[in-house]
């Protein structure tokens, strides 16, 4: 069974969402991204990788808004870092916006 988290957009901005899905437990192995939009305050289930590639390597994010575009990417360089803790070891991903920067928080559920 492929992966599956449910992702929410708390800013107030439209997001494209690009997730890096690891290729087995090491995290030197990429298995492809999964793109998707989330309009502002959006949550939605999302699969990602497959019966094997159940991991997250990564989250790219990107908005349009103001004239511009702003971004913020997460990568994992190390099993078991605070960052790959988080993205793996919980269902849902919540997106926010503060002090003119995006941000990711994790939590279990249910």
């Amino acid at each position: 069974m492929a992966g599956c988290k449910l992702f929410t957009n708390r800013t107030p901005y439209n997001l494209e969402v690009s997730l890096r899905v690891r290729a087995s437990e090491d995290p030197r192995n990429n298995a492809g991204t999964v793109d998707f939009d989330m309009a502002s305050l959006q949550s939605k289930w999302q699969e990602y990788g497959n019966n094997v590639d159940i991991y997250l390597n990564g989250i790219n994010l990107v908005a349009v808004f103001d004239g511009q575009i702003q971004a913020q990417q997460y990568l994992v360089v190390t099993r078991g870092s605070q960052l790959d803790n988080q993205l793996n070891m919980n269902n849902g991903v919540d997106f926010g916006f503060a002090n003119s920067a995006f941000y990711i928080s994790t939590r279990q559920v249910s």
